[in-house]
């Protein structure tokens, strides 16, 4: 993909401790040429730890990009969870998407994509995540499953108006 002119290319060599997706939403992906991109119109966290970060601070970047490099988009996992009630006890269910499905509902602008928690393992990285729809069910938990790659951050400006 092309950097399109971002101010800062920075490849997350240190997995969360400089930047970080947390509480982060996307409101459009794409996948071409083996990369998929998130969108992330509020941007994403810079630490204290990052060289371009002075403060002490945790601070937002502007509208920003992250790519991952995927060999192939069906090496992807994508469970989306659904809570239920049922004569007084929980259950929940467990759907199965491929990553089609998920960036046609955030591309289609039925629904948002908030990136909560990444784990890492040697073989892959998973994203505890939530998808945000504009009417019912509004929320559901899901987990987006990536084969090991290193995650791409392109911005711009810090936005020092908007700490954590």
């Amino acid at each position: 993909m092309i950097n399109d002119n971002y101010k800062h290319i920075d490849p997350d060599e240190f997995h969360g401790k400089e930047l970080t997706l947390h509480d982060c939403m996307s409101d459009k992906i794409s996948f071409e040429n083996h990369t998929l991109r998130f969108y992330l119109p509020d941007g994403f966290w810079v630490t204290s730890h990052h060289i371009d970060n002075a403060s002490e601070k945790i601070i937002r970047t502007d509208a920003s990009v992250v790519d991952f490099s995927i060999e192939d988009i069906d090496d992807i996992m994508v469970r989306v969870f659904t809570r239920h009630r049922w004569l007084g006890f929980r259950n929940t269910s467990v759907e199965l998407w491929d990553m089609e499905q998920l960036i046609s509902a955030i591309n289609s602008g039925k629904c948002t994509l908030e990136f909560i928690t990444q784990y890492r393992s040697h073989y892959e990285q998973m994203w505890h995540c939530a998808i945000h729809f504009k009417k019912k069910p509004y929320y559901r938990e899901c987990q987006l499953h990536l084969p090991e790659t290193e995650a791409t951050f392109f911005w711009n400006d810090l936005r020092l108006d908007r700490e954590w």
